[in-house]
């Protein structure tokens, strides 16, 4: 009854339930937001030191995916957690860090990042590192160690052999709307809650999180035709609008993928209507809501970091951010 073994682990099992329950991530985001504020402050000089006055929006967005891939290595590949046999989580987890290493070793290679690499020694000493990180991130599963292991090197091979353009803002969105949609998918797998014990500020920063990646990519490719009738769109926007109200109100019941995807792209549609029905659309709501998207994406996934390179990237546009705006697109 008195084991100190079975005390130990009694109280540890108590904190991370404890843990499950509460939205640890908004907590730490609180704490750190006295950084947050001095990162605002001082952001010209961050960036006058950092020499990043030019070319901003592609070092943001590089050192942003690369901070994301740092983070899975690290923190986000204990496969021993996935107790559903058919989950698909491990293949997300993979295809994503495929994706997210081909994008950064190809803008490290643009941004000459990787003139070190020239050294040999240096060559071995990161590959090493390289490696290490990703076997220590999938133990104590064999099938993790292997299929993550593949998709960090698959990348880098391709990453340095493809030679095409990509869009450093649309490839950023995609990744981190597909990561808010897996930290959905199993919340405890990235110390985030717990599914049916998600709280109100889960769901809402899981939301707005989405809300934001949507809005860049409709804002970003979708045309003003003002070519809608009046009648017809006032009817589309209410339908869009009832489809969202009932899918908010599922996804607060359910907690489902499926219904925060179908919700999203309610929205999406709602707001590709408003801005084919506008005569002209602003390319800055873009950029905003990029920047608010690594703001609250870095905060869901607590790593502040990211959310300081968004803060970095809105403090050097020269537009205030009007949340009106926002609203106008809904």
């Amino acid at each position: 009854m008195f084991n100190e073994l079975t005390v130990v682990s009694t109280a540890v099992s108590s904190f991370n339930n404890a843990a499950l329950f509460s939205p640890y991530f908004f907590v730490c985001a609180l704490f750190a937001l006295p950084l947050f504020y001095i990162v605002y402050l001082y952001s010209h000089d961050i960036l006058s030191r950092l020499k990043w006055n030019n070319d901003i929006e592609h070092k943001v967005s590089f050192w942003a995916v690369a901070l994301l891939v740092a983070w899975l290595l690290i923190f986000g590949g204990n496969y021993a957690v996935i107790r559903d046999g058919i989950s698909l989580l491990p293949v997300a987890i993979a295809f994503v860090l495929f994706v997210s290493m081909i994008y950064v070793v190809q803008q490290a290679i643009k941004l000459n990042y990787l003139g070190f690499l020239k050294n040999k020694k240096a060559r071995w000493l990161t590959a090493g590192i390289l490696l290490i990180l990703t076997i220590f991130s999938a133990k104590p599963d064999l099938y993790g160690i292997l299929l993550q292991l593949s998709a960090v090197m698959c990348g880098v091979i391709v990453g340095s052999r493809l030679h095409k353009n990509i869009s450093d803002v649309s490839l950023s969105t995609v990744i981190f709307g597909a990561m808010t949609a897996l930290v959905l998918m199993q919340p405890e797998y990235f110390r985030f809650g717990q599914l049916g014990n998600l709280t109100f500020v889960h769901l809402l920063s899981l939301l707005i999180t989405g809300f934001f990646a949507i809005t860049v990519l409709a804002v970003k490719y979708t045309n003003a035709r003002s070519k809608i009738y009046e009648s017809a769109y006032i009817k589309l926007k209410w339908l869009c609008r009832i489809l969202g109200l009932l899918a908010l109100v599922l996804f607060g019941l359910t907690e489902s993928v499926p219904v925060f995807v179908g919700l999203l792209s309610v929205v999406a549609i709602s707001e590709m209507l408003t801005i084919y029905h506008s005569k002209s659309k602003s390319d800055i709501v873009s950029k905003q809501s990029w920047a608010l998207l690594l703001m609250c994406f870095g905060a869901l996934i607590i790593c502040p970091v990211i959310s300081c390179l968004g803060i970095l990237y809105l403090s050097k546009m020269s537009g205030n951010l009007k949340f009106k705006d926002f609203y106008a697109l809904l």
